[in-house]
This record gives C-alpha cells, structure tokens and sequence, in this order.
C-alpha cells in the first residue's frame, strides 16, 4: 500500500488507511476497501465518508457508489492552505496581545519552516531589516521582498555565493562563501528584524538553525553579520 499519513492533518488513522486503499485499489466500493483493509463495512464506509468530507475523495455516479481518492498533491495544496489560514490567525492574534517579557529560543528544522517564519517576520516588520543568504533563498523570499518595496520598507540584504543575476530584491553586496564556511562550516542564512532573529546554517540535505527573541543571541547575531558584509 502506498505510504502516506495524513494522520497529523485532522484524519483520523482509518480515515488515513481508507486513502491508502483507494490509492492502490482505484475507484471502490466500501466492501472492497473493508475486504482490503480486514475490517468492518461500517468502518470503512464511515472513513471513507470522512475522506469526502475533508476532500480527501469522491463518490462517483456508479452503483452501486464507489469512492474515488483525490490526488494527493491535491490534498497537500488543501493541507496547506488550511494550516496557513490557522497560523494567519494565530499571527493576527499574536500581534495584538502586546508585548511579552523574556526571551525564547525555537528550533527550525526543514528548509519549509526556515522559509514560512522568513517570510511571515519579514512581512511583518516595519522598520529596516537586515538578511543574509544564498540565492536560493532570497529569491524563495521573493513575494516578502517585493512588499517590503511597495511600502518602502528598507531591506538591507547581502548575497552568499555566486550572483545568479535575476533576484527579487536588490542586494547591497556579495559575501565569499568561504567566509560563512569559516564561521559556520556551511552557507549561513541571517534574518535579524527588530527584536527577533533567525540564524541557520543551510546545505541541501541538512538545515539547522533558530528563530530567537534573546538579546543576547541577537547581539551576537548582529555582529556575525556585520563581520561577514565587512
């Protein structure tokens, strides 16, 4: 059976084995996915129920009805969209709960997560930021770049590596790979925006890095910066 969880995403573990069966067994009736799957036609037709009403399948017009899963690049995007709506909400009401005392370190692990909280720090600051990176993930950031222009917000942003000549936000200058090497034994990413940073070390098959809000770290950060665009 073809392996995919959607178990994280509000399925329940049926619901996640139903799809699986669909997968493998195409358009099928709930006694073919029970058959499949050694367990009662009750409960494979109330999770493939739960699988058309999350979007995960349809029914189709045969007779008697059968359920056809929806692809799954299909279910990503709607995953997605839904978890960007719950965390659009969350920021809007982060941001209206005032400020916080103490300081907090979070681990960011995948390059996903690097670029979800980069884009949502950079859209939310108003005042000068100051980014260092490697093509890739500048122009990854491309869509924060260009509303930070729109509203004339300075981003002060320096390029890691060589300059691929088409990226989304004007850089102020170009840093030798062999510098952040040397600091960080790979490519560096640097976002520092008013009170928080994040800092990663960035190669294609491994990420590690933070997001922070201790001074200390930012003080640092800071100067790590200022160092590398020396």
């Amino acid at each position: 059976m073809i392996d995919i969880d959607l178990t994280p995403f509000g399925f329940t573990p049926t619901e996640n084995l139903a799809y699986g069966a669909l997968l493998d067994l195409g358009p099928s009736s709930g006694y073919a996915v029970a058959k499949k799957l050694s367990i009662a036609r009750a409960n494979a037709y109330q999770a493939l129920n739960g699988l058309v009403a999350k979007g995960a399948a349809v029914t189709t017009a045969d007779q008697p009805r059968k359920f056809r899963s929806e692809r799954p690049d299909a279910i990503l995007a709607r995953v997605i969209d839904i978890e960007a709506q719950k965390l659009d909400a969350l920021e809007a009401q982060v941001q209206t709960s005032g400020g916080q005392d103490g300081s907090a370190v979070v681990l960011l692990q995948g390059k996903r997560a690097l670029l979800d909280i980069a884009l949502r720090t950079l859209a939310r600051e108003p005042e000068e930021i100051t980014c260092i990176g490697a093509a890739d993930l500048l122009a990854a950031l491309g869509p924060a770049w260009r509303r930070r222009a729109l509203d004339s917000r300075v981003s002060s942003v320096w390029l890691i590596g060589d300059d691929p000549g088409d990226l989304p936000v004007p850089t102020r200058g170009g840093i030798d790979l062999t510098k952040s090497v040397e600091l960080f034994g790979g490519p560096v990413f640097l976002l520092l925006a008013g009170d928080v940073a994040v800092i990663a070390r960035v190669e294609a098959a491994d990420l590690s890095g933070y997001w922070t809000s201790d001074m200390t770290i930012i003080g640092a950060t800071r100067g790590l910066a200022a160092h590398l665009a020396r």
